[in-house]
């Protein structure tokens, strides 16, 4: 440590060794990560943690989170387990975006459900009260469809494994000319026997431009096995993932199975790993959001109920980060994450949001 006055560098090394006195004896019952985490408070309630920003729980009390709020210009929302879950809103999660909208926030909306499109968002916000544009809302499948764009596909074949939704996002926004989805939704391992055994694939090998994965309702062995076929004897086509994300919520306490699940099935069968994850937590797409946007990453806060994705796409460009316990992590998994990747704040649903705004 560096001071210009030696008394007072003396004095915060003596307030260090004090703070230290009254932890030492419960280190020896800790394990490293406990142990560390207690060091990095102390030097923190010292003034020596450096740019370490340990996780807060945001109370509207507090002038400090308040004023905080008062700052940020802008909110990036992921919308399941955040917004709403299965259709069904989150309690607060309307008056929260309708107070910030109030207040004079940005607020847009980055889902990774490759199933939906912004006219569907809007209209599933609408039926639970809340008030939202088309034209804020970016899915994952928008973000495939930008990322075949970007990469001169206009005219070719791509293979989905997802719902004619996303297929049409495809054909719409990157000029693709799709084929699966629900095409391919009947069939099984007969199928599978009788066109790939002994015979070309059709369309051709060469022909396929790319896969593109994302959550599927009717996904199947055909179709994984369809897929593997082009990726593994093709290198030159591309695979292409919408999210990570392996599990979403359905209802208080059930979860499924999201896109990540089938992108990681798909990788072991055919032995490669996604050209592209398109969306959170890319960090390409996360400095695209900012930048069409015009938004400052430290006045802009990433809202999210995951850390690997939702959390891990804010702090990839500086954002602020806050995660709510309305989803599909828990909070002994959020705490059991690094410093790092874990969010700047914590709160048990958007509707916190409301009450700091109305301190």
């Amino acid at each position: 440590m560096s001071s210009s006055n030696p008394s007072m560098a003396l004095a915060a090394s003596a307030g260090v060794a004090g703070l230290a006195a009254g932890v030492i004896l419960t280190l020896g019952a800790l394990g490293p990560a406990g142990r560390a985490q207690v060091w990095r408070r102390v030097l923190s309630s010292a003034g020596l943690g450096g740019n370490t920003q340990l996780m807060q729980r945001l109370d509207p009390s507090k002038a400090i989170h308040r004023e905080w709020l008062s700052k940020m210009k802008a909110f990036i929302f992921d919308i399941d387990g955040v917004v709403h879950v299965a259709g069904h809103a989150v309690p607060g999660s309307p008056e929260a975006l309708a107070a910030l909208n109030a207040a004079g926030k940005r607020v847009i909306y980055m889902t990774n459900n490759a199933t939906v499109t912004p006219e569907s968002i809007a209209a599933t916000f609408e039926g639970f009260g809340a008030q939202a544009k088309p034209e804020q809302m970016m899915t994952s499948a928008i973000a495939a469809a930008r990322y075949l764009k970007a990469q001169g596909l206009e005219g070719r074949k791509v293979y989905v494994i997802g719902m004619d939704s996303m297929a049409a996002e495809l054909r719409l926004r990157a000029g693709v000319v799709t084929f699966g989805a629900s095409e391919d939704a009947n069939k099984g391992r007969p199928e599978v026997e009788a066109e790939f055994k002994s015979k070309p694939m059709d369309p051709p090998l060469e022909e396929v431009a790319a896969v593109v994965v994302g959550a599927d309702y009717l996904v199947n062995y055909y179709k994984l096995a369809r897929a593997a076929n082009y990726l593994r004897q093709n290198p030159k086509c591309l695979f292409v993932a919408t999210n990570p994300d392996p599990r979403a919520p359905l209802g208080k306490s059930a979860m499924i199975p999201a896109a990540g699940t089938l992108v990681q099935a798909l990788a072991t069968a055919c032995g490669r790993q996604p050209t592209m994850m398109c969306g959170k937590p890319s960090k390409d797409l996360a400095s695209y959001l900012l930048e069409s946007e015009g938004l400052d990453p430290s006045t802009t806060c990433m809202v999210g109920d995951r850390t690997d994705t939702d959390i891990e796409f804010g702090r990839s460009v500086g954002m602020q980060t806050l995660w709510v316990e309305s989803g599909s992590m828990t909070l002994d998994e959020v705490e059991a994450v690094g410093e790092g990747s874990q969010p700047h704040f914590v709160a048990p649903s958007i509707a916190t949001l409301t009450s700091l705004l109305k301190q």
